[in-house]
């Protein structure tokens, strides 16, 4: 497939995140450190949707879907690489950004910058 070089702008980002298999799977790929094989990925996203006594059948149903869906829609929009030989994939910078958006929690105690700036009547300007 195809990497798409058009970047990515607010609303494609929001629609690769609208999608809550999708955004589990960057965050499989970020806990497993970045790069993993699509079998760790596919038993993280198992464990966390059916617990650690998933059946076959729950294994096969979301494997079937990160491959028909998921992991195309993520390496076309360059935010994941996907080695079909070696079965693994791996984070891009485009990756981190979408992994940024995931992260941001305006209600956070200790936020970052852009968490304390967007915070719903957080803003504390000098008068």
């Amino acid at each position: 497939m195809e990497r798409d070089d058009e970047g990515l702008t607010e609303d494609r980002i929001f629609t690769l995140l609208s999608m809550g298999r999708r955004r589990e799977l960057l965050r499989a790929v970020d806990r497993l450190g970045g790069e993993a094989t699509v079998g760790d990925v596919t038993n993280e996203i198992v464990t966390g949707e059916h617990g650690t006594d998933a059946g076959a059948r729950a294994r096969k149903t979301v494997y079937v879907s990160l491959h028909q869906t998921h992991l195309p829609r993520l390496v076309e929009s360059g935010a994941l690489v996907h080695d079909v030989h070696e079965k693994t994939v791996h984070l891009t910078e485009r990756g981190d950004v979408l992994l940024a958006y995931l992260r941001f929690d305006p209600t956070a105690e200790r936020a970052g910058l852009l968490s304390r700036v967007l915070r719903p009547g957080g803003r504390n300007r000098a008068k």
